[in-house]
């Protein structure tokens, strides 16, 4: 995997259930994993930060505007959910 940049090395503590949650690529090569998830995290805390802003000033979203959202959200996590356990039975 190509890095922008000079990579920096941490020391991660990692719980063994998690791990053992993951595939077997993923478990493989860990810093690819590590590095797919943290780009998913900084992008959540940056709609975070979008959506913060857009309510300091037009106020809170309506359950109305966010019921696509949280449909689309319930659907992902049922797929993913699906695919682990599709993954521990295979």
């Amino acid at each position: 995997m190509a890095t922008a940049g000079r990579a920096v090395k941490k020391s991660v503590t990692i719980e063994p259930s998690v791990l053992e949650r993951l595939s077997r690529q993923r478990r493989a090569n860990l810093s690819a994993t590590v590095n797919e998830s943290l780009r998913l995290l900084a992008a959540l805390d940056a709609q975070r930060s979008l959506v913060e802003e857009w309510e300091a000033e037009h106020g809170a979203f309506t359950d109305e505007e966010l019921r696509p959202f949280l449909e689309t959200v319930l659907r992902a996590e049922t797929d993913a959910e699906l695919r682990q356990s599709s993954e521990r039975a295979g």
